[in-house]
């Protein structure tokens, strides 16, 4: 798992929480997926007498690349935290993958469409083993709400309004709040969410999502040299 220093006390705090008295590493599936980098703290130490960062740090970055990481990461830090602390019910947390579903696929396959010459080596076990399992679990979602009915322009308003919930979201909160919807687009994303949860392992318990074993060194040290929003959060700090 990748740690940095500033995020080592919420990670722990996370993993104890949810494991309970489960196994993590080894192969076992945990409570609360083995994700790599991603689902990293980016709070102040409390004390410092800095202000608390808000809202996912990299988002925005100019290379596109690392802004794809941070949106993936960021995705999965913040739905890796609700599980874990947010007190919702089964169906408040589908409906916070349903949001999300689709900013996730965009920045995978952003990350593979803007993949650096100097990692080619490691291009296919990123994206197939690393990535990919949270992918092709958003792509379960993504058809969740097709079949609900959503349209285009209505799956572009749940990128915006997952791309607002980054952009706002609090390190000190213990979830992220489900994102609001016009009254049709909220039914459909209900109904989604329903059978999307009915259908699918909740994500903290979901073995494919395991990817601790995951060895990408050249992507870690890259990120950490390159990429100086996720490098400040502890993305790339390989423990």
């Amino acid at each position: 798992m990748f740690v940095g220093p500033a995020s080592t006390l919420i990670v722990s705090t996370v993993l104890a929480a949810s494991l309970a008295a489960c196994s993590v590493g080894g192969g076992q599936p945990s409570s609360l997926p083995a994700v790599s980098s991603t689902v990293l703290s980016q709070a102040t130490p409390p004390g410092s007498g800095l202000p608390e960062a808000t809202g996912v740090a990299g988002i925005d970055d100019p290379d596109p690349f690392c802004a794809s990481w941070a949106v993936y990461s960021g995705t999965l830090q913040t739905i890796g935290i609700a599980h874990a602390f947010g007190g919702l019910a089964g169906g408040d947390l589908a409906r916070l993958e349903l949001f999300a579903a689709a900013s996730l696929i965009d920045a995978v396959n952003g990350i593979g469409s803007r993949w650096p010459a100097a990692l080619v080596a490691e291009r296919s076990v990123v994206l197939s083993d690393l990535v990919g399992p949270f992918s092709r679990r958003a792509e379960k979602a993504m058809s969740a709400l097709r079949a609900a009915g959503l349209t285009d322009d209505e799956v572009a308003e749940l990128r915006i309004a997952w791309r607002a919930t980054l952009r706002t979201r609090d390190p000190r909160a213990p979830a992220a709040a489900v994102p609001s919807a016009p009254p049709t687009l909220a039914a459909k994303v209900n109904s989604a969410a329903a059978a999307f949860d009915a259908a699918v392992t909740p994500f903290a318990e979901d073995p494919s999502l395991v990817v601790d074993s995951v060895s990408t060194p050249l992507t870690d040290s890259y990120l950490g040299a390159h990429c100086p929003d996720l490098a400040s959060s502890g993305v790339g700090d390989a423990v």
